[in-house]
């Protein structure tokens, strides 16, 4: 299939593949080999079994990895970030792939699950998600305003990013930031899927409310997805199969990938909880300026704002469902997990202002 470099040489390569991947060399510059290789490896429907026909070729790959992430979060090279993120976004891809995808073969490749439990754990042990401010919980209620108010005070709720966009941002500008919002609004609809599996009885009601909101409320062409979808075709930007994830900073690709990270593994499931409140609380008042910014430049006469409008309201609406119909009930159920729901807001607050300092600073640099 493909031959990957050990410490000193490459392993040998197997008659009949075609996939030769470089080496990584010291040189910084060639960190995005290794995303590159697994990009490509997992559409093989055979990497399992050519994984436990070649140990060595795994092993060599993971310790590529390891190299990376070590320079990712030990010594926070750019490059190196937008690789672990970018394999990441691979990995976590192959949950939410559409079923005739080659991909799917891979979904539960147990040489690939290993590899992204180890980026993850590395991630969450290290210091990229930020800071999280101490707080005391004693009851549910404690819970929603340490949320509240850590969210209100938080760079990420009144980031000039959206005063930017609001009062200055060219056509040009607001167009790179609908490509940048893509990877992340498309497949929403899967977080709100993943939010309801293993959910407590008490708190589907409110989460199958958000998923019918998502839905359109059964109209396909009121879907969230639709709507973004026409948004991105009116102002000139083509399809894409990763929906321009490719496009993005290790910034944009965190963010995404702390929803999928929490989302998936249920034992960061509290943790989701507050990832997904609190970006419910953030984005109206963001959205509201985001929409006064398009209409300023002449968008919105034929409904394509359309997803951000709705957003503009019906978020206020779904951040009061979260709050009191989920992370209420399930704090007074289990007030020991309440801790975990906390830090999911504030490492959801940290990733996003982190990528909105990134892609305020992308704009400018459009100008």
């Amino acid at each position: 299939m493909f031959s990957m470099p050990s410490s000193s040489e490459h392993a040998s390569q197997s008659p009949g593949r075609e996939i030769v991947l470089p080496p990584l060399a010291a040189n910084s510059s060639t960190w995005t080999n290794v995303a590159a290789a697994i990009r490509t490896i997992v559409e093989d429907p055979t990497l399992e079994m050519y994984f436990d026909e070649y140990p060595g070729e795994f092993d060599a790959l993971s310790k590529q990895v390891d190299r990376t992430v070590d320079a990712a979060f030990e010594q926070h090279d750019e490059r190196a970030l937008a690789d672990v993120h970018a394999i990441l976004f691979a990995l976590y891809d192959l949950h939410v792939a559409p079923a005739a995808s080659m991909r799917t073969h891979n979904q539960f490749n147990p040489y690939l699950t290993r590899l992204r439990g180890s980026i993850e754990r590395r991630w969450l042990g290290s210091a990229a998600l930020g800071e999280i401010a101490p707080v005391e919980l004693r009851t549910p209620q404690e819970l929603i305003e340490a949320i509240c108010s850590t969210s209100a005070r938080h760079r990420a709720s009144k980031h000039p990013l959206f005063d930017f966009l609001e009062t200055q941002a060219t056509q040009t500008q607001l167009t790179e930031f609908f490509r940048s919002d893509s990877a992340l609004n498309i497949r929403f609809f899967d977080l709100i899927v993943l939010a309801l599996l293993g959910s407590d009885p008490a708190v589907r009601g409110e989460l199958s409310q958000n998923f019918w909101d998502e839905a359109g409320k059964g109209d396909p062409v009121r879907s969230h997805v639709t709507l973004f979808r026409n948004l991105l075709l009116t102002t000139g930007i083509a399809p894409a199969e990763d929906d321009h994830a490719s496009l993005l900073n290790w910034q944009g690709l965190a963010g995404y990938n702390l929803f999928m990270m929490t989302g998936l593994n249920r034992s960061q499931g509290f943790k989701s909880l507050g990832v997904m409140a609190v970006t419910e609380l953030l984005d109206p008042s963001q959205y509201e300026k985001l929409t006064r910014g398009c209409r300023r430049l002449g968008l919105g006469g034929a409904g394509e704002l359309d997803y951000y409008d709705e957003h503009v309201s019906i978020d206020v609406v779904h951040a009061e469902g979260w709050l009191s119909n989920v992370i209420v009930p399930l704090a007074g159920k289990f007030p020991h997990r309440m801790n975990d729901v906390y830090v999911g807001a504030q490492w959801r607050l940290n990733t996003c202002a982190q990528y909105y300092d990134d892609l305020h600073e992308s704009l400018l640099r459009l100008a």
